[in-house]
């Protein structure tokens, strides 16, 4: 939330900045979802991996133009990967190498 009301009590501001406060007590069992538009996605992954959390316990959602939803009209298409068939969400070590 980038802006509240005075009598709003929850947290404001980009997500990035409550990253390094959560107190995760064991990154091998926990996942992040990052869902957003993209440049938010891009740096909250990063404040993760700051974290030393695994790149397979981190997933993001690829959601993009799904014209058919099939796979057939292609705009979804990164390199091989149809996001509308193959995903939209993937772990952050899959997802990394998709190149659009």
């Amino acid at each position: 939330m980038d802006k509240a009301d005075e009598d709003y009590n929850g947290n404001v501001g980009l997500v990035t900045k409550y990253i390094p406060n959560l107190n995760i007590e064991n990154l091998d069992n926990m996942s992040a979802i990052v869902v957003g538009p993209p440049m938010m996605m891009k740096f909250t992954v990063e404040e993760f991996l700051k974290r030393d959390i695994a790149e397979n316990n981190i997933w993001v959602s690829y959601e993009r133009k799904m014209c058919c939803g099939i796979g057939k009209c292609g705009h979804c298409k990164m390199d091989d990967t149809y996001i509308c068939i193959d995903g939209p969400v993937f772990d952050y070590s899959y997802a990394k190498n998709l190149i659009d």
